[in-house]
């Protein structure tokens, strides 16, 4: 019977750890453009082995994400956009494959392409990099098109420059990434003409800290509990006696 107590405690210990460890990432991604809270989900795993046919795992099977809206915060700065309701921006990861943020605070490069702040390559037609020319001045329209006045040329002569790739593939079917970015598990997202923009805005991180901070405190109370459990369980497998107290 102790064994089993030992074990019901040490899989308690590990999911209030993987609590914490979202719990943690979440407040330290408060202020980041466009971030998803983690959500991790837990299932319960038999174990199949000589001896232990009543031993079940408590295992974090996945990272899911909150996908509901942050909070808008308008700048006027012509190159942030926040995507409206439901849907993303196509990038190029670091690994050379299509990804997906809201992170809309973007830039120009000195080698011309169009990029987020965290660096990623954003993507247009045929899920090309925007590589833009030197300009006087940039509009972002809320489809995404990207107009421009060219270095040299007069005020009025505005050329169409590539439209930003939007997509929205079902949250069902999006993973995060470990750079944080998404994709989907289905194959390369499909541009959606629906999804819009708000230009000169940014889309918050949608993490609460009351809540996460409520949450955090109750997990580390719950992993306190489940450590002394274990230590508990540990003594009467030795024979000490130890009685189970946990107040």
């Amino acid at each position: 019977m102790s064994q089993q107590l030992h074990y019901i405690a040490m899989t308690g210990l590990s999911a209030a750890m993987d609590r914490i460890t979202a719990a943690t990432n979440n407040l330290a991604n408060i202020n980041t453009t466009g971030y998803k809270a983690q959500r991790p989900v837990f299932a319960a795993v038999p174990l199949y082995n000589q001896g232990l046919p009543d031993r079940v795992d408590v295992e974090a099977r996945q990272d899911t994400a909150d996908f509901r809206a942050g909070t808008m915060e308008q700048t006027g700065r012509s190159l942030d956009v926040a995507v409206s309701g439901n849907g993303w921006i196509a990038v190029r990861a670091s690994d050379g494959t299509v990804a997906l943020t809201r992170n809309g605070a973007l830039s120009i490069a000195p080698t011309g392409i169009l990029q987020t702040s965290s660096g990623q390559p954003v993507l247009g037609n045929g899920f090309a990099p925007i590589t833009l020319p030197n300009l006087q001045s940039i509009t972002i329209g809320s489809d995404g098109t990207i107009s421009g006045v060219p270095q040299g040329q007069p005020p009025d002569q505005v050329a169409t420059l590539g439209r930003i790739m939007l997509t929205n593939p079902p949250n069902t079917s999006l993973v995060r990434r470990g750079d944080g970015l998404f994709q989907t598990n289905d194959g390369q997202p499909k541009p959606d003409a629906a999804v819009q923009l708000s230009v000169g805005a940014l889309e918050g991180s949608n993490a609460d800290s009351v809540s996460l901070m409520i949450g955090l405190i109750e997990n580390t109370r719950m992993f306190q509990m489940q450590s002394e459990l274990v230590r508990l369980t540990g003594n009467l497998g030795q024979g000490q006696g130890t009685p189970l107290s946990l107040t």
